[in-house]
């Protein structure tokens, strides 16, 4: 929509000022075009860059954790990456019958591991950019899509008993 707003304020500015004869009238209808192309232009440069009428939504989910090694006790692996190892990757599993382990992403998200907790369990916050209402996002639905992945976080909650085993 706002696509065919600038298109409309580009076609009136153009069209006025070449055919239309100099009056009050000529100057308001270039005004009104001027006024639709670079209001629709910057609205469109703020919504992809600012996010002008998106929220950020998160969503909590709680998971059991197990153990990512059954046969060496209650261990969640972590393989750092990187030079320095600043980017830690995490090993898991919250069903213990599956077979392959689910790994964090760093360049998608943070994790943290918290140390003797109530439980062990692992919590996941999921945020995206969903429009503020419908009105918007009939709008700027051409610009950005509705549930547009803003970032993720791993918290690991493990109770006493469990470590944390480095990969080489």
């Amino acid at each position: 929509m706002i696509i065919l707003i600038l298109f409309i304020g580009a076609v009136l500015f153009a069209t006025t000022m070449i055919f239309a004869q100099p009056s009050g009238r000529k100057t308001l209808l270039v005004t009104l075009g001027l006024v639709l192309t670079v209001g629709s232009a910057g609205a469109m440069i703020l919504n992809y860059n600012q996010h002008l009428g998106l929220k950020r939504v998160t969503v909590t989910r709680h998971y059991p954790l197990a153990s990512s090694q059954p046969k060496a006790g209650r261990v969640l692996l972590v393989k750092p990456l990187g030079t320095a190892g600043r980017e830690p990757v995490y090993l898991y599993r919250t069903n213990p019958l599956a077979k392959q382990l689910t790994k964090t992403n760093p360049a998608k998200g943070s994790a943290k591991v918290i140390r003797n907790a109530a439980q062990t369990r692992l919590t996941v916050k999921t945020t995206t950019w969903v429009y503020r209402n419908e009105e918007l996002r009939l709008l700027f639905d051409v610009g950005m899509p509705n549930h547009e992945f803003a970032g993720k976080q791993w918290q690991f909650e493990l109770k006493s008993g469990w470590r944390v085993a480095t990969l080489r």
